[in-house]
């Protein structure tokens, strides 16, 4: 039973952040831009061996930080308002 009211308290703490939480607009770039983007040469590497659907892509370098995703979607996102922690 302890483990049941710890549960409920957890969820009740999750559903008030969430009411606070805002959807983000995501309207990705399209366009591989030379000057803000950086070709990821081993990722290349390794999308050469897959399969035929994903070779029209571009990896793009991002901070290897911890933060690879979220790095990732900033990039596409072109907002400087938005910062990692934000989306985590």
């Amino acid at each position: 039973m302890m483990y049941y009211d710890e549960i409920v308290s957890t969820v009740k703490r999750i559903q008030n952040i969430e009411s606070l939480m805002i959807p983000v607009q995501f309207n990705p770039d399209q366009v591989f831009d030379e000057r803000k983007h950086l070709v990821d040469a081993v990722a290349k590497t390794y999308l050469r061996k897959a399969t035929d659907d994903v070779q029209h892509l571009i990896p793009v370098e991002v901070v290897a930080d911890g933060n690879c995703l979220y790095n990732s979607i900033l990039l596409l996102m072109n907002n400087s308002m938005i910062t990692t922690s934000e989306l985590r």
